[in-house]
């Protein structure tokens, strides 16, 4: 696990959680492993395989409840969480994410608005108002699809916040965990 995702996790713990991470193609340092490579970053058809293939891997396992599972992003990271979402609806109960969004059309790494357009899960969007990596707007119009569909979903803006201020931000955890528990991950 990278640092900040190491952080995230370690926070999430103390809240009874178990996170587990997966290596995806936009990982630096780390083996890449398969599916995939470097050229398929963010909501790859090879990330959302590999974030639907450790809930596959949970299945497995005789001592998880795999209807209590929740996914969380970061950038690229938040990227996945939308298109996992999107493309396997029951896999998750609760998600959540910071900075990030989606685009009209697919992107490179980015989801687009249709693949959006399927999310039912409940989950809650939180991005930095001076984030000049991803757009405020990709998350502002992800807030607008996720209203339309009648999706349970939040965004929260937080002023002057850039792009890695808001993943380890306490503020943001808090939201996340009330998030969680206000829907019976724990």
């Amino acid at each position: 696990m990278r640092p900040g995702t190491r952080a995230i996790a370690m926070q999430m713990r103390g809240w009874g959680v178990v996170g587990i991470a997966t290596n995806y193609t936009h990982a630096r340092g780390v083996p890449i492993g398969l599916p995939g490579t470097v050229s398929e970053p963010g909501a790859s058809q090879a990330n959302v395989l590999r974030a639907h293939g450790l809930i596959e891997i949970l299945r497995t396992l005789g001592y998880v409840d795999t209807t209590r599972v929740a996914a969380h992003g970061h950038s690229m990271g938040a990227f996945v969480t939308t298109a996992v979402l999107a493309a396997y609806p029951g896999d998750f109960r609760v998600a959540s994410h910071t900075a990030g969004g989606v685009v009209a059309v697919t992107a490179v790494a980015t989801p687009s608005e249709s693949q959006a357009r399927a999310i039912r899960t409940p989950y809650q969007l939180h991005h930095g108002a001076a984030d000049i990596v991803v757009p405020l707007s990709q998350d502002q119009r992800l807030d607008d699809i996720l209203r339309a569909n009648a999706a349970a979903h939040e965004l929260f803006v937080y002023p002057g916040a850039t792009h890695n201020d808001v993943a380890q931000d306490q503020t943001v955890l808090t939201r996340i965990r009330s998030w969680y528990a206000a829907h019976g991950l724990f």
